[in-house]
């Protein structure tokens, strides 16, 4: 019996489904754009977390209204020498321009009178006493204070203040 080969036809392609998935590829890339232009994913990838346990936040660049008690993604200025200037940080914003900031003896930090925080944990590798830290201060216009949740957070009782320009957009906590 003879053996015979069969060769199969080249398949035509198919216009309305090519258009299709053009159109479907063009949203997504659409879509994508305008996501990543709006938003951005910020990593903590320190040991010890200062805000909850999280390590991944979601920064909304365009919300940038500033609200106490919100967290919030800014360029860190005079945080060496754990890090470089203009690595991004998230954290609670505490005071705003006005606000009477004092860092007391023992060590608490107050916003307008209220216990937001306490410790000065990072003062000695800072070369420092926490001594070298207390006293008080007013915000002024255009100056925020920003703290971690932590004893441990290097935050503006270390640093000092960020202003508006620093300010990147609200982060959300994500996981």
């Amino acid at each position: 019996m003879p053996v015979s080969a069969t060769v199969d036809q080249p398949s035509r392609l198919n216009l309305p489904f090519l258009l299709k998935m053009a159109g479907v590829a063009s949203i997504i890339v659409i879509a994508g754009a305008a996501f990543t232009s709006r938003y951005h994913l910020g990593y903590d990838s320190q040991e010890v977390k200062c805000i909850g346990n999280y390590s991944f936040f979601l920064v909304d660049r365009k919300d940038t209204q500033l609200t106490r008690g919100n967290i919030y993604a800014f360029s860190a200025e005079r945080v060496e020498p754990y890090f470089d200037d203009g690595t991004q940080f998230v954290k609670i914003l505490m005071g705003l321009p006005g606000d009477h900031i004092q860092i007391t003896d023992d060590e608490r930090v107050l916003v307008n009178g209220e216990d937001v925080g306490r410790g000065l944990i990072l003062a000695e590798d800072l070369g420092l006493t926490a001594d070298g830290f207390v006293g008080e201060t007013v915000l002024e216009e255009g100056h925020y204070w920003f703290m971690g949740e932590t004893p441990y957070s290097f935050d503006s009782r270390y640093w000092g203040t960020v202003t508006e320009e620093q300010i990147i957009g609200k982060a959300r906590p994500l996981i």
